[in-house]
């Protein structure tokens, strides 16, 4: 789903620079490049959300190594009695979209909390030496685009100085963007 939701962010970039080719500077495309930036940190909050979900699940089953932060995932006594009463591990993924369906993995320490529930390996300093990085740039990295993807959702991305236009876009910063985050999420299956 990762990789179809990243395709999807990529084809709104392709679609802004097709469309600026073929009309007017009186029509901005600029909008789509924003549309593209948010909906790449969608797909990688999306993608933390389903990768703790499915390992959470693998482990409950036994086919996943247990994390020290597994032990501590909190379920409700309604979710208790269902997994009594055997219901299989429906009732866990039930607990996990319901504790986690109101929070964001975009930020690098709350990527690392969730990614803690699966997997003991220090999550940012191991990504940093797979992808040859200092995990703190990366760290920084990943707040820069997620900080431009919260100017855009919650700011209308418009400059709080007068005269409030809106900030600047351009395709190779989004590209750029998307291809980090993507390396982001091939870095953390690779090293978790």
């Amino acid at each position: 789903m990762f990789r179809k939701n990243m395709a999807y962010a990529r084809n709104l970039s392709a679609t802004a620079i097709a469309l600026a080719r073929q009309v007017t500077t009186a029509i901005n495309t600029d909008d789509l490049l924003r549309a593209s930036l948010v909906q790449g940190v969608s797909a990688f909050d999306h993608f933390i959300h389903e990768e703790v979900c499915a390992r959470m699940i693998l482990t409950q089953q036994g086919s996943h190594p247990m994390a020290k932060g597994y032990v501590r995932f909190r379920v409700s006594l309604d979710s208790v009695n269902q997994a009594l009463a055997g219901s299989g591990v429906s009732w866990l993924e039930s607990e996990i979209r319901e504790q986690h369906g109101y929070l964001s993995f975009q930020n690098p320490d709350k990527v690392a909390d969730a990614l803690r529930l699966v997997t003991d390996a220090s999550v940012w300093p191991a990504v940093g030496g797979h992808l040859n990085r200092k995990h703190e740039d990366l760290k920084r990295q990943l707040k820069l685009i997620v900080d431009r993807r919260n100017k855009i959702a919650h700011e209308a991305d418009t400059d709080p100085t007068p005269p409030r236009t809106r900030y600047p876009i351009e395709e190779p910063m989004v590209r750029q963007s998307l291809d980090f985050l993507e390396q982001l999420a091939e870095a953390i299956i690779a090293v978790t």
